[in-house]
């Protein structure tokens, strides 16, 4: 007898109206945690139908909508920038890598594959429909789970609904909105001519690029490039990684910067954010952790390309997703640098700290500690102090770094639940309990105490329940004096805990 299926809902149908495609993240309810990734497609346009324009009655119509997995099953491609066509009747995503079609409806292919395809059902009268997708089954013989919508957002401006003017024309003020997801402001870098043909290749350059504005075109290149099938590879091949490691630089220690850098515990005192010199000193230190962020994105790619756990190597999804991450964060750079010029500043006219690629080499030979402590800890700490430092820029008229911060925020938690997503697996592939796991790995590679006020809302929505962050310190140094001695006798106490890897900014 076929399992009763079962159905989830996702939002209301008006909420389908900004793009023509969505990103689905769902999750499981109970342990063991899964999460699994989806894409909803809306075919025709809220003006092509009724819907919501005229009253509710006979000549309502719902739009056109399909969903189904968001990489292609035969070697993993992104499929969220794929094209539709009309293939013998029906509509059919073709996958740019190969061009391997796939029903919507079914998921069938010309090339006898099969893609995984959710039915769609728009339940509700027409002010009131709400969109419900079919929920996920992991196999046949496996219990049905309860599952939660985790994230749904606009796969890009390019699916924008109507479309996006030319981004030439955007102002922060005016199209701050439409800029929330994949688009970047104007670059005066310019790309170098022999570019890398695989993701790995991007990695290692990116992480080898020191000005910030090139580091950030190369990201967006590489995204791109992956998203339209022309890369030659995203998980990559044994032999692609010990070539790309055997090149110039290999695995770096650290990026290079072309800002003045000092220690951490000599960073200049920021303010409250009341007066402009302040705010500007703020946003200098946050663009200071995104820059890091990108590198942090892309070192989690090269670094851990041969990682294995039971033999098996880390699948096509996490490379894609630590892409993702990686786009976000520089779209990030990209609009404190650019707020910073409004404000007749620019990056790099203060100085910055390494702090937090400090933990990053604490942890360059784990990647079970690398997420714990960059993703789970320090992206965490980020979701608790945005919203206070976003109430002090509010509180001071500061509209336009206040949009600039709503925008990281919303994507820093997606970041935090991307980390608890790999995080988890990584346990269940070991066996593992994950709080245990994670609370080890804090203790043997953080310095301090994992400190409040924490945002337990946003955190929750990025998978982490009270056991992550709660009264518990890490224990690395522990066994050490925690005031540094040198500087002829004068004593200066280091920072430690979230204060060495993400600043207080409130």
């Amino acid at each position: 007898m076929a399992a009763m299926r079962s159905f989830i809902r996702v939002c209301s149908l008006q909420a389908t109206f900004s793009h023509t495609r969505f990103h689905l993240s769902l999750r499981t309810l109970e342990p063991p945690v899964i999460y699994h990734r989806l894409l909803l497609f809306r075919i025709n346009k809220p003006e092509d139908s009724n819907t919501v324009q005229e009253p509710a009655g006979p000549s309502w119509k719902a739009p056109e909508l399909y969903c189904m997995e968001e990489t292609c099953p035969h070697l993993g491609a992104p499929l969220s920038h794929a094209e539709i066509e009309d293939i013998e009747d029906t509509k059919a995503i073709v996958c740019p890598w190969h061009q391997y079609d796939f029903d919507l409806n079914d998921g069938s292919s010309s090339t006898g594959l099969q893609a995984c395809t959710y039915e769609v059902q728009v339940r509700g009268g027409q002010d009131e429909a709400e969109v419900w997708i079919e929920a996920p089954h992991l196999s046949p013989s496996a219990p049905q789970r309860d599952w939660e919508l985790v994230e749904m957002r606009g796969v890009s401006e390019e699916f924008l609904d109507p479309p996006m003017p030319s981004l030439s024309r955007l102002s922060l003020s005016e199209d701050i909105e439409h800029t929330s997801r994949s688009s970047f402001p104007s670059s005066t870098a310019t790309l170098p001519e022999d570019l890398p043909t695989s993701l790995l290749g991007f990695a290692h350059l990116i992480l080898r690029t020191s000005n910030p504005e090139l580091k950030c075109l190369l990201t967006r290149e590489a995204v791109t490039r992956l998203r339209a099938g022309k890369l030659k590879s995203i998980r990559p091949s044994v032999g692609e990684i010990k070539r790309e490691r055997e090149k110039e630089g290999g695995l770096l220690g650290e990026p290079p910067r072309e800002v003045e850098m000092i220690a951490p515990g000599k960073a200049p005192r920021r303010g409250k954010g009341g007066s402009e010199k302040s705010r500007i000193m703020m946003l200098h230190a946050l663009a200071n952790i995104e820059q890091y962020a990108i590198d942090l994105a892309w070192d989690i790619i090269a670094r851990f390309a041969d990682f294995t756990v039971n033999g098996e190597r880390l699948p096509v999804e996490y490379f894609l997703d630590w892409a993702k991450v990686a786009e976000d964060e520089a779209k990030h750079y990209t609009l404190l640098a650019r707020r910073l010029v409004e404000l007749g500043s620019y990056f790099g006219a203060h100085t910055v700290h390494a702090g937090l690629w400090e933990s990053a080499t604490q942890t360059a030979d784990s990647l079970s500690a690398r997420i714990a402590i960059i993703h789970l800890v320090a992206e965490a700490r980020g979701i608790d102090m945005n919203p206070l430092t976003l109430a002090k820029l509010q509180a001071a008229g500061d509209k336009e770094s206040s949009r600039v911060l709503e925008i990281i925020h919303a994507d820093e938690i997606t970041h935090v639940t991307t980390g608890h997503r790999w995080f988890t697996w990584l346990c269940q592939k070991q066996g593992v309990d994950p709080i245990t796991t994670f609370r080890e790995e804090v203790f043997a590679n953080f310095r301090g105490k994992i400190k409040g006020p924490f945002n337990a809302a946003d955190r929750l929505k990025a998978g982490l329940t009270p056991d992550f962050y709660e009264d518990f310190s890490g224990g690395l140094g522990s066994n050490l004096d925690n005031v540094n001695t040198a500087n002829g006798g004068i004593k200066v106490k280091e920072p430690e805990g979230d204060e060495h890897i993400h600043p207080r900014l409130t």
